[in-house]
């Protein structure tokens, strides 16, 4: 099975996540076609998920990390403001 994926809507970092997620259940392999898209390579281990439900499975995980992805941008500069602040009494 094949899943072709836009980079200009979902970045590696996110991609590799899902493939990484899903590497212990296929054998993946990754290639891009034209500038940004990806094709995404998927063999069922024995055993291992019905490759029918995949797609649902591996676009459910994709936005899953680009949400965090997002939310860890967004919050990063207020995270850095409270550790400093949390330990800004341990400093000399």
């Amino acid at each position: 099975m094949e899943i072709k994926v836009d980079r200009n809507i979902f970045p590696d970092e996110c991609i590799s996540k899902v493939v990484y997620w899903l590497s212990s259940k296929y054998t993946i392999t990754r290639r891009l076609e034209y500038d940004n898209i990806e094709v995404i390579s998927f063999k069922a281990m024995a055993g291992q998920i019905d490759v029918g439900r995949l797609e649902a499975i591996f676009f459910q995980k994709l936005n899953d990390f680009k949400l965090r992805q997002i939310v860890e941008d967004e919050t990063h500069d207020i995270r850095t403001i409270l550790y400093a602040k949390a330990f800004e009494k341990y400093v000399d």
